[in-house]
């Protein structure tokens, strides 16, 4: 059986790559750049567009990816499938590849080559059911973080108060910078979110005290990003995966604390913060003793909708339920 996709591309496979197909991909990373992408958008892509590239070595006899036509776009969504991908997951390296096509088919460079975009052709796997939303209560949150202090893990704990006080989106929390919290302060740097749009995320006193903690811990440095690894090399930035993993380490705190068998993720930070501001469990909701409006969520969390605010929230829909019944 074939290696499992999530280690298909490695050093060595990566450098038997067509070197056509190599040059296209850094084109349209310096495109996706030049577009204002956030940093996190612009790794999956890169990281989407490696396994076509692998597959096209191991299984298309590496040919440059404008040879391809819609079997071999309709093979590769086969070929993942049977390999436990989910379709999710397929269908957004489908997408990615699609936009390299588009790009490449609307570049001078590449556009004589690639005249008719084949991915485009392929239909996206129908959507799966949703993994169930983590929510935690705020004693959980609570019990979270003070365990992750008592553990000396300070830079997780500031990630973990930072996500709880800005209810911001994973690629945003990367891109906070160190110097843009303060203690007098409550706004990050300027990040950039979705669809390009700019602005800067709030935090509180959970933030402000998981920063000391942190900052005392980390000592002096010349690195200007928040999150980094520091070992006895010295200091360095942390890649966005190493960010993304210490989330899912806590899963082993929740259950030890609270008997939580959860999927805790970054995102996962997004939808708690929000349910707790709205129900007033959130610890800035007991200080100001109010809970905050829909409309006032979606300020927080820079959506463009406010019926994208409500789907971040629990369904009330059974206690409204039980409440018309009288139960």
């Amino acid at each position: 059986m074939a290696q499992k996709y999530n280690k298909f591309v490695t050093e060595e496979n990566w450098k038997k790559v067509n070197k056509y197909n190599k040059e296209l991909i850094d084109d349209y990373m310096l495109e996706l750049k030049a577009q204002g992408k956030a940093e996190g958008t612009i790794y999956q892509y890169n990281n989407d567009l490696k396994i076509l590239c692998v597959y096209v070595l191991e299984e298309l006899e590496n040919k440059e990816l404008y040879k391809l036509k819609k079997k071999h776009f309709r093979n590769l969504v086969l070929y993942f499938k049977e390999k436990g991908m989910s379709n999710a997951r397929v269908n957004r390296i489908m997408s990615s590849v699609r936009t390299l096509l588009e790009f490449a088919s609307n570049e001078e460079d590449y556009e004589d080559e690639f005249e008719v975009n084949y991915a485009s052709k392929v239909k996206g796997l129908h959507k799966e059911d949703i993994r169930d939303i983590v929510f935690l209560s705020w004693e959980q949150v609570k019990g979270l973080y003070d365990e992750l202090i008592s553990r000396e893990r300070y830079q997780e704990a500031l990630l973990l108060a930072l996500g709880i006080d800005s209810a911001g989106r994973k690629n945003e929390l990367y891109q906070v910078k160190k110097d843009s919290i303060t203690m007098d302060g409550n706004f990050t740097n300027e990040v950039i979110g979705k669809r390009g749009k700019k602005f800067r995320l709030m935090y509180n006193e959970l933030t402000k005290e998981a920063y000391t903690y942190y900052m005392d811990w980390r000592g002096e440095d010349d690195v200007e990003e928040l999150w980094v690894i520091k070992d006895s090399n010295g200091v360095r930035p942390a890649s966005l995966p190493s960010v993304y993993a210490w989330v899912k380490s806590w899963r082993e705190i929740l259950n030890y604390k609270f008997d939580i068998d959860c999927e805790l993720n970054v995102h996962s930070l997004r939808h708690i913060a929000l349910e707790l501001l709205s129900t007033g469990e959130h610890y800035i909701c007991k200080n100001l003793n109010k809970k905050f409006e829909l409309s006032e969520l979606k300020l927080l969390a820079h959506h463009n909708d406010i019926s994208t605010t409500d789907s971040y929230l629990k369904s009330k829909d059974e206690d409204l339920l039980l409440e018309a019944f009288g139960i």
